[in-house]
């Protein structure tokens, strides 16, 4: 039998230009990533941080990687970067799933 779970999180980034780069920044994870455009910076970013968050699930590593964050379940980051007008919100799906042999019989 196989079983998927879905956690969605929901985070920011933040964006800022440097030369003829635009620079997204995720500061909950810490994660940075750039573009040529402001569409592909945050398209970076989105990958960036699923990647990071499924490469944390499969080694077993979430709950040390969120301690080192620092993370917090708040948005007090999130409305000081929306009061400057820089904020993009964004969804991170990870999908994983379990497959183990049926336990339950009727």
């Amino acid at each position: 039998m196989k079983v998927e779970i879905r956690a969605q999180f929901e985070l920011f980034g933040v964006l800022k230009r440097e030369g003829k780069w635009y620079i997204a920044h995720c500061p909950p994870l810490d994660v940075t990533t750039q573009g040529r455009t402001t569409s592909e910076a945050k398209s970076n970013l989105q990958e960036a941080c699923e990647m990071f968050l499924t490469s944390c699930f499969e080694r077993g590593t979430i709950d040390q990687a969120f301690r080192e964050l620092g993370f917090v379940p708040t948005r007090r980051s999130a409305r000081e970067y929306k009061a400057k007008g820089r904020i993009f919100e964004m969804q991170i799906p990870i999908p994983f799933g379990l497959e183990k042999a049926a336990q339950w019989h009727a």
